[in-house]
């Protein structure tokens, strides 16, 4: 089975996306929202997408689904070697991507510690959370609230605004002063070289980093970075002035 996994952790959330899901062994593949041994109540909205486990959190299903559950009694040994045998209550939220799934996929948000309520209304609010994509060579999204935009190119490509030449994570801040970061890594130590660009203006650079080899600004920005791989994976920094758009 092959599969593409990306989590995001946002201020109150953790965005999960999966992608480019395909097996062909000839048996049922399923991703495991959650799987806890609790007798707390579980409620499920499966026409709205979105599930609640009182005193753990919540579940919104943002595509992918549908969500399913099950609430159920299992009986085993506490321990190996054990002779006592022991029944505990368990609650399991799952997605069902049949037998030899081809390009499958899934989006959905962890809500630590949310209220029912709180799980309800996120759902409800479709727009805070935007998946920009979620496919085998890009996953990636927008938090507009939060100035956020993230993604992790699997091989070199587009996405929300964001090209990148190679395998890389890029996570982009934007701020109220009119200033924004934009943060290059290369987790798997191979870049020779790494050329990020971002369809935004800017004005100009005001925070560079030793591996940048040279910023073009302008009606875009092209951000050119030299050998990567010597970093180990570590994070580069970049801080740019955002031109202001008049009325």
């Amino acid at each position: 089975m092959e599969a593409f996994k990306s989590w995001f952790f946002l201020d109150d959330a953790v965005l999960c996306l999966g992608a480019g899901i395909t097996a062909e062994d000839g048996v049922p593949v399923e991703t495991v929202v959650d799987n806890r041994r609790t007798g707390a109540p579980l409620t499920v909205d499966a026409a709205a997408g979105w599930a609640h486990l009182e005193g753990h959190g919540g579940y919104v299903l943002l595509g992918g689904g549908p969500l399913r559950s099950l609430r159920e009694e299992r009986t085993g040994r506490e321990r190996p070697g054990r002779p006592a045998e022991a029944t505990r209550s368990y609650a399991t939220l799952w997605l069902d991507h049949g037998v030899d799934p081809v390009d499958a996929g899934y989006a959905y948000l962890l809500l630590p510690n949310a209220s029912l309520a709180g799980t309800r209304a996120r759902a409800a609010a479709v727009g805070r959370a935007g998946v920009l994509a979620n496919t085998a060579g890009q996953q990636g999204v927008r938090i507009p609230s939060l100035g956020i935009t993230a993604v992790n190119f699997w091989i070199g490509g587009a996405a929300g605004g964001l090209t990148a030449s190679g395998p890389c994570s890029v996570l982009i801040r934007e701020y109220g002063d009119g200033t924004a970061t934009l943060t290059v890594s290369d987790p798997r130590r191979d870049l020779e070289e790494l050329t990020v660009a971002w369809d935004r203006p800017v004005t100009g650079v005001l925070r560079g980093h030793r591996l940048l080899r040279s910023a073009t600004t302008g009606e875009g920005l092209i951000l050119a970075f030299g050998r990567l791989a010597d970093r180990g994976g570590a994070s580069q920094t970049v801080t740019v002035r955002l031109r202001r758009e008049t009325p």
